[in-house]
């Protein structure tokens, strides 16, 4: 036989063999099983947090590597590159570590952070320094509150199975609630908003007495960032189904400014900001608002904010109506939005959507059960160490006897019998061993008998803890009343029932907005690659207004962000540096597209935060079947047998809506650097 033809035949014996063990299976229910696998695994492994600890896996592995590594409140500070290192060296491989850090040190964020940060690290509008630059350590709430009962730590094989990891830290108070989280994964989606640690206590505490609508009622959310909490339909839904639209409204005072000798103008000033919002935001948003006539009252805003606190001033036009201007900017800024609450958690092995008492409820049952474990380990610890004095105190009475077993036997388990045989069993035998003679003739039977007592007495608490949960229920409540003694708040979060304002009138298109402002023109220099501010229209010039900002991302490989104040010349920065710019800050700027569509050459403008959207959502920017040209600043057009510069800004041209036509433009002769 051929070698051709054996093969052919090793190979159909193959398949004869492959198709006795084929299993037939369903491509659909494959898919389906598959995708479910791999979005539980997003979901518990990364994206949602835990019901009962209140923290992702993420944040309880950096945790864990600090408790290792004994950065204990009391200890001295360690370099955030090492405990970064350390985290995902042993625990969390997939990085990340350093980014956790500064997420969890953010009083901004969090009610009660867990990393004491030391150096530079950031701000609510400024990210921290590297790794390499700052330092941490815990702080007391997370290593009292989350960090104890280690020994009774349910764990797990690391990501290599050289150590073992805790799954579930052993909280002492619902730290979910308190913290609040955010998380996205595959089908999912969390928001859950925080709520003072007095408060939630108490809930406990009516909890455990049955009282569930007064419950609900403490349940509202506390931000970190002090704003006020409407009280409307979308708070009830939220302290009903742990589901709803919380809206956050900035806390401010009214004042009088003065104008001239005879006149005084209106003024408002702002202490605390809605949660993720920045007073340079607000800022733009104001001016923003005011250049398109939504906004007709306000004159001037300043940014007093420092280290101290927040402190946002508007100031209004002469004679105008302070209610007024107050619905002016509450509407058309972020001084005033919603936070979509979803209390959605990891329970056990699957994501479940709860109320705020259910929440506290299951936590109450797992601290239960916990707490339990807690103390059946604590019982046989004491039982032990009782049983360790009683046999020093009975050595002491006959302590030469002790010594002679111990001396004149051959081996150890020759001295274990003899003392045995003088009636002590073997784990007294073997901690009388472990000790040296000069060491049990120095015996204090005085101390050793206090010992006893405060063991014996502590064994019968423990016993009585184990046989009754009412009794354990009281013990959880009490230990959580002494946590909301020592780290508890006064709520910063004032519930507040709105009043109707005065009936704002909605800007229509037609209207003309004077800006006061003349044009400024505008030039790109590819070979500096620096934006020059011109006296005068020239070449290779744009015309923008003065009030406006605008982002010019360039065939340099570098963008340019012009502010209000821009006086130039700037330097540009390299693209790549885009994506780490601050987005509240680019969010308003304008990004211009001139594209080829159905014959015509036209162009577009875009806010940066619309286009980056529509990328990212994977959807065309441009109309259906548009050629793309050019994402810039100027061009070069020819328009009467005369090359003539475009002036294209935000008021000339307007595009709200990604994909629309746009503006129709001459022929592109010629794309200049912009």
């Amino acid at each position: 036989m051929g070698g051709s033809q054996a093969s052919l035949l090793c190979y159909d014996r193959t398949m004869e063999n492959q198709d006795k063990h084929t299993v037939d299976v369903s491509v659909v229910d494959e898919m389906k099983t598959a995708y479910l696998d791999y979005s539980m695994a997003v979901l518990i492994g990364r994206a949602i947090p835990d019901l009962y600890d209140g923290i992702k896996p993420a944040t309880r592995r950096v945790l864990t590597a600090m408790i290792s590594l004994g950065l204990k409140p009391s200890a001295r500070f360690m370099k955030s590159a090492r405990i970064e290192g350390e985290t995902t060296g042993k625990y969390h491989p997939h990085g990340g570590a350093y980014g956790t850090m500064v997420t969890a040190s953010q009083p901004w964020t969090m009610n009660h952070p867990l990393v004491d940060g030391h150096g530079n690290w950031g701000s609510p509008t400024d990210g921290p320094a590297a790794a390499r630059y700052t330092e941490a350590k815990l702080t007391e709430f997370a290593y009292s509150v989350m960090l104890q009962e280690t020994d009774t730590w349910d764990t797990r094989p690391n990501y290599d199975g050289s150590l073992q990891e805790p799954t579930q830290l052993n909280v002492k108070v619902p730290t979910v609630l308190l913290n609040g989280g955010e998380g996205i994964g595959v089908g999912f989606a969390t928001k859950i908003a925080p709520h003072n640690l007095r408060a939630v206590v108490k809930a406990m505490a009516l909890l455990a007495e049955g009282k569930q609508a007064q419950a609900r009622t403490v349940l509202v959310p506390d931000f970190a960032t002090g704003c006020d909490v409407v009280e409307d339909e979308g708070l009830d839904a939220y302290l009903t189904t742990g589901k709803g639209s919380i809206r956050m409204r900035a806390q401010c005072e009214h004042f009088e400014a003065d104008h001239g000798k005879k006149s005084k103008r209106a003024g408002m000033t702002f202490t605390s900001l809605p949660m993720h919002a920045n007073t340079e935001q607000v800022g733009d948003q104001i001016r923003d608002a005011v250049a398109a006539g939504k906004i007709t009252t306000v004159a001037d805003v300043r940014d007093e904010t420092d280290r101290e606190g927040v402190r946002f001033i508007v100031i209004g036009k002469a004679n105008v109506s302070p209610a007024l201007m107050e619905a002016e900017v509450y509407r058309y800024t972020s001084l005033d939005t919603k936070y979509s609450a979803n209390n959605l958690v990891i329970d056990g092995a699957k994501p479940v959507e709860l109320a705020p008492t259910e929440m506290i409820t299951r936590w109450m049952e797992w601290r239960d059960g916990r707490l339990l474990v807690a103390l059946k380990t604590e019982l046989e610890t004491h039982r032990d160490r009782q049983e360790i004095v009683k046999g020093f105190i009975q050595a002491h009475g006959i302590i030469h006897e002790v010594i002679d077993a111990v001396t004149e036997a051959s081996s150890r388990e020759d001295a274990r019998k003899k003392l045995v045989a003088l009636l002590f069993t073997r784990t007294q035998a073997d901690a009388i061993l472990d000790m040296r003679i000069s060491q049990l003739t120095k015996l204090d039977t005085t101390k050793l008998k206090a010992e006893l007592k405060e063991l014996q007495t502590r064994i019968k608490e423990l016993i009585k803890l184990n046989s009754s949960k009412k009794l354990r229920s009281d013990h959880v409540l009490a230990e959580a009343e002494a946590i909301a003694v020592r780290h508890g708040n006064a709520r910063r979060s004032k519930v507040v029932k709105l009043k109707a304002g005065p009936k704002l009138a909605e800007p229509t298109k037609a209207q003309k907005v004077e800006t006061g402002a003349k044009p400024r023109f505008i030039q790109i220099d590819e070979k500096l690659g620096v934006v020059t501010q011109l006296k005068k229209l020239q070449r290779e010039a744009m015309v923008i207004e003065r009030t406006e900002k605008m982002l010019f991302i360039c065939d340099n490989g570098k963008f340019y962000k012009l502010p209000s104040s821009f006086k130039g010349p700037i330097a540009g920065e390299p693209v790549k540096v885009l994506a780490k710019a601050k987005t509240d800050s680019i969010g308003e700027s304008a990004v211009i597209v001139v594209f080829k569509h159905e014959g015509d050459v036209r162009a577009n403008v875009f806010k940066w935060e619309s286009l980056t959207k529509c990328t990212a959502k994977g959807k065309s920017y441009l109309p259906e079947g548009a050629e793309l040209l050019h994402i810039g600043g100027t061009y070069e057009l020819e328009r009467a047998g005369r090359r003539k510069n475009v002036t294209v800004g935000i008021n000339t041209v307007q595009a709200k809506t990604v994909g629309g036509r746009g503006t129709k433009l001459d022929k592109v002769e010629n794309c200049v650097l912009g």
